[in-house]
């Protein structure tokens, strides 16, 4: 019984060695001049692995990371019919990622579809913010639902970075992960989001963060806790629309 539920929520198919639609999208600043980027890589892995353990699927793929755009790089049709159809958005946080026009813009193409389903209980539940570092998170990233301390004691206090990085948080990462994972596959299947159907180039998205001041990195090892809440921040009212031939963000 478990095993057909499963297989009529969302619709889902199996193309390949894909999840359709895919679980999770996840969205972060490359980092081209460190090893970040392998870090978010390995997260991904893991990541995708639990999520698959625990929908029970026999495919190699749940989600979608792209490791390859580079900046100054255009979006790649896998990479827009992904971001059009996953379930849960998964930003990394930092402030880095504020400052990047691709990211602002991935944010608005999810934040749209959550507008356009028009269900409340989406807003909390389908973008899963995620700390990179101790920082002060900008207030389009508060509306969300963000308890720390639901993925555990040392996520909370040391952020993703240093939980992948340091090998003394072994375990904590292995934890934090499948908390994650199990997090991820409970929304992405109790609350699923309708997929765009149309498919936005990237000069045709206006990032959600063109007008936001530069968030700064929090001081000392506790990072400002993000308040929850129900209501939508301005700047997520005033969404652009997709496909509205707006001009590219200049930043």
């Amino acid at each position: 019984m478990i095993d057909y539920l499963r297989s009529i929520v969302l619709g889902r198919r199996h193309v390949g060695s894909s999840v359709t639609p895919p679980l999770f999208f996840i969205s972060y600043a490359h980092d081209p001049f460190g090893d970040d980027d392998q870090h978010v890589d390995r997260f991904y892995r893991d990541l995708n692995h639990d999520v698959l353990m625990f929908a029970g699927s026999r495919d190699e793929t749940a989600g979608f990371c792209d490791a390859s755009l580079r900046l100054g790089q255009r979006w790649s049709r896998t990479l827009v019919d992904n971001l059009s159809t996953a379930q849960v958005f998964i930003p990394i946080l930092s402030p880095k990622y504020f400052q990047s026009e691709a990211c602002g813009k991935e944010w608005s193409v999810f934040a749209s579809r959550l507008d356009e389903d028009a269900r409340p209980e989406s807003q909390d539940s389908s973008i899963i913010p995620l700390l990179w570092i101790p920082m002060t998170v900008p207030a389009i990233a508060q509306p969300y639902q963000f308890k720390e301390t639901s993925f555990g004691a040392k996520y909370e206090e040391v952020k993703l970075r240093a939980l992948i990085r340091e090998g003394r948080h072994g375990d904590d990462y292995k934890s934090f992960v499948q908390k994650l994972a199990q997090r991820v596959f409970q929304h992405a299947t109790a609350v699923p989001v309708a997929a765009t159907a149309a498919r936005p180039g990237f000069d045709e998205i206006l990032s959600a963060f063109t007008s936001m001041p530069a968030p700064r990195p929090s001081a000392g090892n506790g990072a400002a806790k993000v308040r929850h809440s129900n209501r939508r921040s301005s700047s997520l009212v005033d969404r652009p629309i997709l496909n509205a031939n707006l001009p590219e963000d200049p930043r």
